[in-house]
């Protein structure tokens, strides 16, 4: 069964030697300490939710706030990952089980205020990747629950659900993978990735839909071992979609192979950012010679993209030992890219992130 994006890559990445850097500090001749934080602190976005295995080697979610504290969400033995801030930033979705055994994850609701965890769906199945609607009351996620015995691409469709659980309804009905689904800022649409045109794993591209599942359109077109990832609205205004392309010469499922992803890393990078609009028209928005990962996220203004990098850590042999993962702000075109946040504990272990 297909695992979902760069989650294996990523939990072998968390085992090896990674390194971490550290906060700048006073320079020791009284003169005002530098804010580290200032970069995120004049970004429009109040909060950033993210996974990290800082304090459990099954990670845990936390919070960063526009002061630059950071709060762990999630304090138990579970996996959490792909977490979704709901709208009004008081409610964060995600999925969580056990880490070694995906057919153990569901999804999992959070009230930020009172901390109530609700759990919401209970299946021997793969369900993640869950997002809001624009007005909180509908949650959208992947789930593999239909066929376990599909193709070699697997057999992932779009469900939805009340915000407490209810109501459960399939959208679509592929015999190949439909992931990683996204609703657009008005609520009419949503954004997914699917393998159904290609009919090949890992050969994933960007489709958009009604929001009852109707009107299926596919907006982006691949070769090779291109495969998009993780699209994302534009919330100023739904004609805008960015999404993460794996540009590798082989297929990204190899980098699960520790052997392969150590040796052969050359041919598993880049991940570049890209966007479409709603004619399938796309721009490339970075050359990243090494990976992206994760997410990648519009600011709540449509101005800023914030997503995730890998900086591979390699030995005197070219092979990767390990690699820090950051947070990467630049403007809507691509330009000005700077780290948002400084290195930290969580440098090296951080995955999917929303804010």
């Amino acid at each position: 069964m297909k695992l979902l994006l760069l989650t294996v890559v990523l939990v072998l990445l968390s085992g090896l030697a990674l390194s971490c850097g550290e906060g700048h500090e006073g320079n020791g001749d009284n003169e005002p300490e530098e804010d580290v934080y200032a970069l995120w602190k004049a970004q429009l976005n109040q909060e950033i939710v993210f996974m990290s295995k800082a304090d459990s080697e099954e990670g845990e979610l936390y919070l960063l706030d526009h002061t630059g504290e950071i709060t762990r969400l999630t304090n138990n033995t579970r996996h959490e990952n792909n977490p979704a801030l709901s709208r009004d930033n008081k409610k964060v979705v995600f999925n969580a089980g056990d880490a070694s055994n995906q057919l153990t994850w569901d999804i999992y609701a959070l009230d930020l205020d009172t901390k109530q965890e609700t759990r919401l769906t209970n299946n021997n199945v793969i369900d993640a990747h869950p997002d809001w609607s624009p007005d909180g009351s509908k949650i959208v996620f992947g789930s593999f629950r239909d066929d376990l015995t599909g193709p070699a691409a697997g057999v992932a469709d779009i469900y939805v659900m009340n915000a407490d659980g209810t109501g459960l309804t399939q959208l679509t009905g592929s015999p190949w993978e439909d992931n990683d689904p996204e609703w657009s800022p008005d609520g009419t649409k949503i954004v997914f990735k699917s393998t159904r045109g290609t009919q090949m794993s890992a050969r994933e591209e960007i489709y958009v839909m009604n929001s009852d599942g109707s009107g299926v359109t596919r907006l982006t077109q691949t070769s090779g071992w291109q495969s998009d990832h993780d699209p994302s609205w534009n919330p100023a205004g739904y004609a805008d979609i960015v999404f993460v392309r794996f540009e590798g010469s082989r297929a990204w499922t190899d980098g699960t192979d520790p052997t392969i992803l150590a040796n052969k890393w050359q041919e598993l990078t880049p991940w570049n950012m890209y966007t479409v609009d709603l004619a399938g028209n796309t721009q490339k928005l970075t050359s990243n010679a090494q990976a992206g990962w994760g997410a990648v996220v519009y600011s709540s203004d449509g101005s800023k993209i914030l997503y995730g990098r890998l900086d591979w850590i390699l030995d005197s042999s070219n092979r990767i030992i390990g690699a820090d993962h950051r947070l990467i702000l630049m403007n809507a075109d691509g330009s000005d890219q700077k780290q948002l946040i400084p290195d930290d504990r969580h440098t090296p272990t951080l995955e999917y992130f929303d804010w």
